[in-house]
């Protein structure tokens, strides 16, 4: 193993050791099976993307920044394409405008955005340059990218003040990226400096229902790849990023035990033990729609009778979970600040009868009957141990009769211990595929080829189809 040029070996030495000793053929085939299954999912999502709220002006705008570009990756779901950088940032944001992509719990990362948009940029160039990339070599660069930010994850003691999965996503993009193109491990090392006095994610975009919440995700995709390019330049960087006097775990961190968290890095993978998000809003709100929905379906409650059956809804939420989406009704929330609000999704799951896409539009968020259920649901919170931790929740529905219902919400539907089946894993995929295309024989008939195409994607040596997907436009 090698040390840094300080000759005191920061932390960040085992995360090179990964990305450089890891190989495809290294990896468990409960991993590779769990990567794939995430990996199609970050695809569906990323379809789903073209309803990221602003994207046409930002594709728009991006072309301000470079000009005119013959040749380069594509901003997804536009057929435009850009410079890598710019690319990276408009992908990123799309893959988690939409509260969609899957998380690690124990760490609160939502690792796919970042790592997934600066991969697939880097594997389309590399393309280009006669170099590409196969289904296996796809797998194993997000394998070992996902260890790396829900390892940060894990090894944290300290409730979020910037947005972690923005912050990990950073250092998780670039080690995708160096999977497929790797660096010596001194300018390796540099990148990960480079990238580390680029990171960014304060917590207020939460704070506020902001875009530039999704934003951040981008941001960590671009910073990784400009990070990558600058070390092969032969720029320098800070070395000690985990360690050290103004590191990762004093600056961004309230502290941390990443020592016993490279102890236990890949045993098991990681990417086994994310979470799905059957709906595309916070994490944190998933336990209480899954709640309402079959609260709503055992007491025969719909749009007709909601406000008549249902007199107040109780949440309690662990610390964390209040902070994040224990936010009030307000008067037609923007998409943004009603994806965190769990007075909305509960009275959208009781008036809709789902929480979907197409849930945060601006008919269903102005809807009269949603508000003024909305505004019978509070959430309150109460002492938990974990700063980390999603989950408990407890619900109380009092009803129309004045009678009580209570249920304990230990996790929530999609996490390992409750997980998507595989046909509702493809269901998934399914309703974004047709948020992008047109319901008709012919995208039938190739979205169910491409669901089979990215079951076996670890089999494909030619991985073009991913990118004419990703980059049509509806």
């Amino acid at each position: 193993m090698s040390d840094s040029p300080s000759g005191v070996r920061d932390p960040i030495e085992s995360f090179l050791d990964l990305i450089e000793h890891t190989r495809y053929k290294d990896l468990p085939q409960e991993a590779v099976a769990a990567a794939t299954v995430f990996f199609m999912d970050t695809v569906g999502v990323a379809c789903a993307g073209r309803l990221a709220p602003g994207l046409e002006a930002l594709l728009k705008g991006s072309e301000s920044w470079v000009g005119k570009v013959e040749r380069g990756p594509h901003l997804w779901n536009s057929e435009q394409v850009s410079t890598e950088p710019v690319a990276a940032l408009v992908n990123g944001y799309q893959c988690h405008a939409l509260e969609y992509d899957c998380v690690y719990e124990p760490g609160v990362i939502l690792p796919a955005a970042p790592i997934f948009a600066a991969l697939m940029v880097r594997a389309q160039t590399l393309a280009q340059a006669g170099r590409a990339p196969t289904g296996a070599d796809l797998i194993h660069a997000f394998t070992v990218a996902v260890e790396v930010s829900t390892t940060l994850g894990a090894a944290t003691r300290s409730g979020m003040f910037f947005f972690r999965p923005s912050t990990t996503g950073t250092f998780a993009a670039l080690a995708a990226i160096a999977c497929l193109d790797p660096l010596p491990r001194d300018q390796l090392r540099y990148a990960f400096g480079i990238a580390y006095s680029q990171m960014c994610g304060p917590m207020q975009a939460h704070e506020e229902g902001s875009m530039m919440l999704a934003m951040q995700m981008g941001f960590a995709a671009r910073n990784a790849i400009q990070a990558h390019d600058m070390a092969r330049m032969g720029l320098t960087a800070p070395v000690q990023l985990l360690g050290g006097r103004f590191g990762f775990f004093h600056n961004f961190e309230h502290g941390g035990d990443i020592e016993q968290a490279l102890q236990e890095m890949a045993k098991p993978w990681k990417v086994t033990r994310l979470s799905h998000k059957p709906f595309p809003s916070g994490r944190v709100t998933h336990g209480v729609i899954h709640a309402m929905r079959q609260l709503r379906k055992s007491l025969d409650i719909g749009p007709g009778n909601a406000l008549e059956k249902i007199r107040a809804i109780e949440v309690g939420l662990p610390p964390l979970g209040m902070r994040l989406v224990g936010r009030p009704m307000i008067h037609h929330p923007p998409a943004n600040y009603a994806r965190l609000c769990i007075p909305f999704v509960a009275a959208a799951e009781v008036f809709f009868g789902s929480v979907d896409p197409l849930t945060f539009t601006a008919a269903h968020l102005q809807h009269e009957g949603v508000e003024t259920l909305a505004r019978r649901v509070h959430t309150h919170e109460f002492e938990y141990p974990n700063p980390n931790a999603f989950y408990p929740q407890k619900l109380k529905i009092v009803l129309g009769d004045g009678s009580e219902m209570a249920q304990d919400i230990p996790h929530a539907w999609g996490h390992p211990d409750m997980p998507l089946t595989a046909e509702e894993r493809e269901d998934k995929f399914r309703l974004c595929w047709r948020l992008k295309y047109a319901r008709d024989a012919a995208h039938e008939q190739q979205l169910e080829h491409m669901l089979a195409w990215l079951n076996r994607l670890p089999e494909h040596s030619d991985t073009a189809p991913l990118y004419a997907l990703l980059a049509a436009k509806a």
